[in-house]
């Protein structure tokens, strides 16, 4: 077939799929390659960012959750995230796998359809996560007088539960229509979807949901809140410093899974037959997905990082976790009085003990 040809997928065809996105058809007549060397790279990647993400992700839910006073609503949201990148992380070691086989699933169904829940579930709670971050951002910020009765502890955990509950409903989909698909050629069975056109239509809907949504909600706030920073009376030192951090994050991401979601949502319309592809695309979008996959499923390592570069008291907390319990009785008091200097005149510590003005 020329490469000008659409994409006219062949029934019973796969191709081998470590992303836990769904399996890609392979063509009749167009030509396919998997990307080069991937069978290396990308399962180095997938375990390197499960080595940084465990540990990482762990030390900031047992820092959040041992908090003591009052917890802020930001406090509910860094957990909540925290165990979403948790539970994304320990899915890792499978796909990494599945990726130095070439695609094949060597867990069995059971652990192809809860490996591809947990990914679709934690995906969509750290969305929703962030938006309610970006809307509690947002209401302290640019509407902090009438907004006092909404943030609260007992608000943000209920916001909290509610993301995790369409979480679940969200990854459904894949307990019900994710399992093992045969590869051609006898090469064994990977971790993929069903072809039919009612679980692409749904597989666009879901994107869109739990994907574009919570985004534009999100960049909606943050543009108010950047308004809102521009003009006076100007906001405080450490409300401004707490904003960069989250600002951070979101921006992380998108910018992990923006090219995921846009490439996903080319691929379940040229399935549904509403974007025809020639075999050059077809291609293209083969491995753009594949690189995409690899960077949303680094993301899940990101945010300590983002903490450990931008919040003072994370570092200090880190590093005191790292010295271990030795010599710590002896440093306690200096240590302490230390960190509260440096979170009056700072203030920017999502983690920090301290009352925060604007949080």
């Amino acid at each position: 077939m020329a490469p000008t040809q659409p994409w006219s997928p062949s029934p019973g065809a796969a191709s081998g799929d470590y992303s836990g996105s769904g399996a890609l058809e392979e063509l009749e007549l167009c030509p396919s390659w998997d990307l080069p060397y991937g069978y290396a790279y990308v399962p180095a990647l997938y375990l390197a960012a499960f080595a940084a993400g465990l540990p990482g992700n762990a030390f900031v839910v047992w820092l959040t959750a041992r908090r003591r006073g009052p917890r802020r609503p930001v406090d509910t949201f860094v957990l909540h995230l925290a165990v979403a990148d948790l539970g994304f992380v320990l899915t890792l070691p499978l796909w990494a796998a599945a990726a130095a086989r070439g695609g094949r699933w060597p867990f069995g169904e059971g652990l192809c359809k809860l490996s591809c829940f947990a990914l679709a579930g934690t995906r969509c709670a750290g969305a929703l996560l962030l938006a309610g971050m970006s809307v509690d951002r947002y209401l302290a910020v640019v509407r902090p007088r009438g907004a006092r009765p909404r943030r609260t502890p007992r608000c943000a955990l209920a916001t909290c539960c509610g993301v995790w509950a369409a979480a679940l409903l969200a990854g459904l989909p894949s307990l019900l229509y994710r399992g093992l698909q045969r590869l051609p050629g006898g090469r064994g069975s990977q971790c993929g979807e069903e072809p039919s056109d009612a679980v692409q239509g749904l597989g666009l809907l879901l994107l869109l949901l739990t994907f574009a949504l919570p985004l534009g909600v999100s960049l909606f706030c943050y543009c108010r809140i950047s308004r809102r920073l521009r003009r006076p009376p100007h906001v405080g030192r450490a409300p401004r410093n707490s904003l960069r951090i989250i600002f951070a994050i979101e921006g992380t991401f998108v910018g992990s899974w923006l090219p995921f979601g846009a490439l996903r949502a080319v691929f379940h319309l040229a399935r549904l037959g509403a974007l025809p592809l020639p075999c050059a695309l077809l291609l293209a979008l083969r491995w753009g997905l594949a690189i995409a996959t690899c960077l949303a499923f680094v993301n899940s390592c990101a945010n300590p990082v983002i903490y450990l570069l931008l919040d003072r008291s994370f570092r200090a907390r880190a590093q005191r976790g790292a010295c271990g319990r030795a010599g710590r009785r002896a440093r306690r008091i200096s240590s302490s009085l230390s960190a509260a200097s440096s979170l009056s005149r700072d203030g920017s510590s999502v983690f920090g003990a301290g009352p925060d003005r604007e949080c």
